[in-house]
């Protein structure tokens, strides 16, 4: 029985259709038709053709110079090295953004001065029909596709070096994080509360940890002998790529972002004592006292809702990372320690995108100065 959204339908001659993307024009998806006498033989027949598009590959034939089948062969020969989540970010760009502009172009024209003036095309126009990109989008696209032209490269396929190419400007944006009111509005509001969105809050307040960590978090993951947690998963959702389902994403619980986000991090003793308190089976998930897990969107969207009920201003959950970095500062953490704990595998990111010394924090770095000669009067 077809499902909504498979795109396989009953025909009025009694035979199945089963409908796939098989190229873009303008950014718009062009349809290609295979017929079946039953569903489950035009279902097969699609997934057969899809599967083949991203594995075929001879030798010598004029499409090796092709800028889709190299993105293709590289998708293929990468999909064992990186985590599934990283997979999907990478077919997403190539299928919204690279494909489409790129289809049919000769391998042997994606030189610097060609691709300099896609890169402004793609902060103009955008791609697939949505307007113009951030430089961060754009930049991860151009990261992608500068990895495609390497391994072409390495492959012997004419592809240019493009390490002159130029990247857009990004544009710092402004962080908003927790006021030293509201987070001890916050405090005094959720430690008192024995319900599993205050738990999650309060964990995050004083750990940093991100929000898909908190929602892969167990009970066993809590050391109660040396008070530490061990952060080594992370619930995260990505599109589903599998043409034997209509679904277009999918949730799963891997391995945190990157390796140094697998780390054990010291809790302080009065957020053992509040675990304690609500402590479950080790099997059980620390935001569900169960065996399942929360989404991270179902959770921010009862985070949200919580504030609304403090009457405290709207902030992103990842706000609640960069506040406990910046209290972290402002007691005296040296950077090292506090770049382990958020899990990062540089202090330059630490410091550069997740402190912000607040008014009267440089206030009293400032008090320090004083002219030398008001020094010695004083003496």
């Amino acid at each position: 029985m077809p499902r909504k959204g498979e795109n396989i339908f009953k025909r009025k001659d009694g035979r199945w259709e089963a409908r796939y993307i098989h190229h873009y024009e303008n950014g718009k998806p062009k349809y290609r038709y295979l017929y079946g006498a039953t569903y489950s033989e035009a279902r097969a027949k699609r997934a057969a053709e899809l599967s083949s598009r991203e594995t075929v590959y001879v030798p010598g034939a004029k499409k090796q110079n092709n800028f889709e089948m190299l993105a293709a062969l590289w998708l293929k020969d990468i999909k064992i090295s990186v985590k599934e989540s990283t997979y999907t970010r990478y077919h997403r760009i190539i299928v919204r953004y690279l494909v489409p502009r790129l289809r049919g172009q000769p391998l042997t024209g994606l030189d610097t001065r060609y691709l300099n003036g896609f890169t402004e095309r793609l902060l103009r126009e955008g791609g697939a029909g949505n307007g113009p990109l951030s430089a961060k989008t754009v930049t991860d696209i151009l990261c992608v596709l500068k990895s495609i032209l390497k391994y072409g490269r390495e492959n012997h396929f004419p592809c240019h070096n493009i390490g002159g190419l130029k990247y857009p400007q990004k544009t710092p944006k402004k962080v908003k994080y927790l006021t030293e009111e509201n987070r001890t509005k916050l405090e005094n509001l959720l430690l008192y509360s024995e319900d599993t969105t205050s738990l999650g809050i309060i964990f995050s307040l004083f750990t940093g940890v991100r929000i898909g960590e908190l929602c892969g978090l167990r009970w066993g993951d809590i050391d109660f002998v040396s008070s530490t947690v061990v952060i080594c998963r992370t619930v995260e959702r990505i599109a589903d790529l599998d043409p034997e389902t209509s679904a277009r994403t999918k949730v799963i619980v891997t391995e945190p972002k990157t390796g140094s986000s697998v780390r054990t991090i010291p809790l302080p003793a009065f957020l053992m004592e509040y675990l304690l308190k609500q402590r479950c089976p080790d099997d059980c998930y620390l935001l569900t006292g169960t065996k399942k897990f929360t989404e991270p969107h179902q959770y921010y969207i009862r985070y949200q809702k919580l504030l609304d009920r403090c009457q405290i201003d709207r902030c992103t959950f990842h706000a609640l990372r960069h506040s406990f970095a910046t209290g972290c500062i402002e007691r005296g953490f040296d950077t090292k320690s506090l770049a382990e704990i958020l899990g990062h595998a540089s202090i330059a990111t630490t410091l550069a995108v997740y402190v912000h010394p607040t008014l009267q924090q440089k206030k009293m770095q400032m008090e320090r100065w004083s002219p030398a000669c008001l020094s010695q009067s004083k003496k």
